[in-house]
C-alpha cells in the first residue's frame, strides 16, 4: 500500500503544471548559481594568486636599502578562496581578504567584496547554498501542504480511512512520493556540485570528498526537517489554505526574520569594540603596560626598553650603547615589535572570543529555525566561516612578525652604533619567504560546530516525531 500511495502522490505532483514550472525554475536557478559561483571562484582565485605573486616580486625587486626600511615597505597577505566557496561564499564577501604587513603597525583585513556591490547585495549573493537554503523549503511547502489537508478538503481522505488504509501507510507513502519529486531538484544539484569538485577544483581529493559528503548530509537533514514539518502541519490543519498560511508564515520567519534578528541580538548582547576603541586600548597597553600580564609586558614601554639596555651593557661589559658590538637601535626596535605583537595578540584574542560568543548566541537561535544551524555548518564545511577568517588573520600576523624579525636581525648583526650605514639587497630580502596560507583541517572547521550539528539532527528527528504524531491523530 505504501508503494501505491507513493506512486499516486508522485504522479499527481509531476502532472501538476505548477509543479513543473516550480521545478524548472528551481533547477535553472541552481544551474545559474553554480555557474556564477564557480566563475566567481575561478576569477577571484586567479586575481589573488596573481596579486600574491606580484607582491613577492615587488618585495624582492625593491631598491637596496636598510633592512628595517624594507620592513616598512612591507608585504601583502591575500586570503585564498575557501575550498568550497563556489557553493557557499559565507562571510567572505563581508570580511576583508587582504592585509598589509608592515613594521610598527598591526593592520586589519581590508578589501571586502561587499563594498564594491550595489544595494541588491544586502539580499545575499545568488549561490547554490542560498538557493537551497531559502527556495528549496518553499518548493517543499508548495508540494506538500495539501498532502493531507487537500485530501480532507476534497473528501478523499474520508474514503481512504474508511477502507482501512493505515495512517502510517499514508504518511510514508506521501513522504516517499514527495521525496521522489524533490529528488528532481536534489539530484541535479548533487551532480553539478560533485562534477565541479571531482573534475575542476585543485585540492586534496580526500579532504574535499569528506567535506562534500558532510555538506550533502547537512542539506539532506535540512530537507527532511521541512518535509516532515510540512506533512505534520498538513495532517493537523483543517483546510489546505490554513496549512499553506501556517507553513509559508513559518518559512518567512525561519529564513528571513529570525536569522537577521539573531544577528542583531548577538551584537547587542555581546558588543564588540569599534576599530578606534580597539587600537586606542592596544596602544595604551603598549605604552603603559598590559593589565593582568606577567613579566615585562606589565611594565611601561620605556621601563621595559631600559631594562633591556642595561642587560646588554652588562652582558658586553660596556658603559654606552655606542660601544656595543651589535646595533642597539635595531635591538630596541625588535624588542618593541615583539612586545607589541604579544599585546596585540592578547587584544585580538579577546576580539576573537567576542566573535565566537556572538556566533554561539546566534547558533542558540537554531532551536527556532533549522536554517541557522545549517547555515553555520555550510559555511564551515565550505571554508568560508569565522574559523577560516580568523586563521587567515592569525597566519598573516605570524608572517608579519617573522618578516620584521628577519629584517631587524639582519640589521642588528651587520651594523653597530659607530657604523650605522648598512644597505641590503635581493639576497637579504629573499630570506623572507612568500606568504602562504594553510586552510583549516576538517576537524578545525567543525570544532565549533557541535551545537549546530546537534540542533540540525534534532530538527530532523523532532519534525519526524511531530509528523508521526500528527498523522496518528488524523481524522477525516
Amino acid at each position: 500500500m505504501i508503494g501505491v500511495i507513493a506512486r499516486k502522490e508522485f504522479l499527481c505532483l509531476i502532472r501538476d503544471g505548477r509543479f513543473k514550472w516550480s521545478i524548472a525554475i528551481m533547477v535553472l536557478l541552481l544551474l545559474a548559481s553554480f555557474l556564477t559561483g564557480f566563475q566567481r571562484y575561478q576569477s577571484l582565485h586567479s586575481i589573488r594568486e596573481a596579486a600574491q605573486a606580484k607582491n613577492t616580486e615587488q618585495w624582492l625587486d625593491q631598491d637596496k636599502k636598510n633592512p628595517h626600511t624594507a620592513a616598512h615597505f612591507g608585504n601583502y597577505a591575500y586570503k585564498p578562496q575557501g575550498v568550497l566557496a563556489f557553493f557557499d561564499s559565507g562571510i567572505d564577501n563581508y570580511a576583508g581578504n587582504t592585509i598589509w604587513l608592515e613594521a610598527h603597525k598591526t593592520n586589519f583585513a581590508q578589501n571586502r567584496p561587499a563594498q564594491d556591490n550595489g544595494a541588491v547585495s544586502r539580499f545575499g549573493d545568488l549561490t547554490p547554498a542560498m538557493t537551497l537554503q531559502v527556495l528549496l523549503p518553499l518548493i517543499i511547502i508548495l508540494m506538500g501542504f495539501s498532502a493531507f489537508a487537500g485530501e480532507r478538503d476534497s473528501g478523499t481522505l474520508r474514503q481512504l480511512l474508511s477502507i482501512g488504509v493505515k495512517n502510517s501507510d499514508l504518511l510514508w507513502g506521501k513522504f516517499i512520493g514527495i521525496s521522489a519529486a524533490i529528488s528532481l531538484v536534489i539530484v541535479p544539484a548533487v551532480l553539478i556540485g560533485g562534477g565541479i569538485m571531482a573534475f575542476v577544483l585543485d585540492s586534496d581529493s580526500s579532504a574535499l570528498g569528506a567535506r562534500g559528503l558532510l555538506l550533502l548530509g547537512t542539506y539532506l537533514a535540512y530537507t527532511l526537517s521541512f518535509m516532515f514539518l510540512t506533512l505534520g502541519v498538513s495532517a493537523l490543519a483543517r483546510t489546505g489554505k490554513t496549512a499553506l498560511v501556517i507553513l509559508v508564515g513559518f518559512w518567512a520567519f525561519a529564513t528571513f526574520i529570525l536569522p537577521k534578528a539573531a544577528s542583531d541580538i548577538s551584537k547587542i548582547a555581546v558588543p564588540s569594540p569599534t576599530f578606534s576603541e580597539f587600537y586606542k586600548a592596544a596602544k595604551a597597553s603598549s605604552a603603559e603596560g598590559l593589565e593582568g600580564a606577567e613579566g615585562r609586558l606589565a611594565l611601561p614601554q620605556d621601563v621595559h626598553i631600559n631594562m633591556v639596555r642595561k642587560e646588554l651593557l652588562a652582558q658586553y661589559n660596556v658603559k654606552s650603547v655606542r660601544d656595543l658590538p651589535v646595533y642597539w637601535v635595531g635591538i630596541s626596535m625588535q624588542v618593541l615589535e615583539e612586545r607589541d605583537y604579544l599585546i596585540y595578540q592578547k587584544f585580538q584574542g579577546d576580539l576573537r572570543d567576542i566573535f565566537y560568543a556572538q556566533q554561539k548566541l546566534q547558533d542558540y537561535m537554531g532551536v527556532l529555525s533549522p536554517l541557522i544551524p545549517l547555515r553555520s555548518l555550510s559555511m564551515s564545511l565550505s571554508g568560508t566561516g569565522l574559523v577560516d577568517q580568523e586563521q587567515f588573520n592569525q597566519s598573516a600576523q605570524d608572517y608579519r612578525i617573522n618578516m620584521i624579525r628577519d629584517m631587524n636581525n639582519e640589521l642588528i648583526n651587520n651594523t653597530t652604533m659607530k657604523d650605522p650605514l648598512y644597505v641590503a639587497g635581493r639576497e637579504t630580502f629573499s630570506k623572507v619567504p612568500p606568504y602562504t596560507y594553510a586552510e583549516p583541517t576538517l576537524g578545525q572547521s567543525l570544532a565549533t560546530q557541535t551545537q549546530s550539528l546537534v540542533l540540525l539532527v534534532l530538527w530532523g528527528a523532532l519534525t519526524a516525531i511531530f509528523a508521526v504524531f500528527a498523522v496518528r491523530r488524523l481524522r477525516s
